[in-house]
């Protein structure tokens, strides 16, 4: 497949609510949570296990040393959160959003019946059960159960429009381009031609 140069053709980047979600659920929390734990851990009864016996040192080693992987784990979900792509040829369509890829041939999906929709007007299109999946408030990335019980792969970020794909088979796509009628528009071409365009 041939990438797709068109801006309006890609998915949607997610937004700055999910990467300050993303920031203080993979770096803030797990840093408070075992900031609060250090410290009752010294002020509690019990003996607590210092590294070359020194207080300062086991707090600074702890919390720098989880700050050290915190901070990598958090690098490398905010890098995998932008790759989104979208690829749109006479075989098919080929989507890639964060550490999962979904490809399905234009025959397999009914484009009669796609549409461009809104998720608070058409809730049973809502992802409701991640099944392999990365999900935070403003980002969905890979396989999901909707509301409709149907399994569906997703690439979806915080805006209002969305593009449904159902397919015939077992793959259904919700998509978040930057201009959804442009690309169902383009996928309906691609199958009207016959795969020739």
């Amino acid at each position: 497949m041939t990438p797709t140069t068109d801006p309006r053709l890609q998915l949607a980047p997610a937004g700055a609510r999910a990467g300050t979600w993303l920031f203080l659920l993979g770096f803030v929390l797990p840093l408070a949570i075992t900031a609060i734990a250090l410290a009752f851990a010294v002020q509690g009864k019990g003996e607590l296990k210092l590294i070359a016996g020194s207080l300062p040192l086991t707090i600074v080693l702890t919390l720098g040393g989880l700050a050290v992987l915190c901070g990598g784990l958090w690098w490398l979900l905010a890098r995998m959160m932008r790759r989104q792509s979208l690829q749109l040829s006479p075989a098919g369509i080929d989507v890639r959003s964060s550490f999962y890829r979904c490809q399905v041939p234009l025959q397999e999906l009914k484009l009669d019946q796609a549409r461009v929709v809104d998720l608070d007007e058409h809730t049973e299109l809502k992802p409701t059960l991640k099944t392999n999946g990365f999900s935070i408030p403003g980002f969905h990335s890979g396989w999901f159960l909707l509301r409709n019980r149907r399994r569906t792969f997703v690439a979806i970020a915080e805006g209002r429009r969305k593009l449904w794909l159902p397919g015939n088979g077992r793959r259904d796509l919700l998509l978040e381009p930057r201009d959804p009628h442009a690309v169902l528009a383009r996928l309906r071409e691609l199958a009207a031609t016959g795969g020739r365009g």
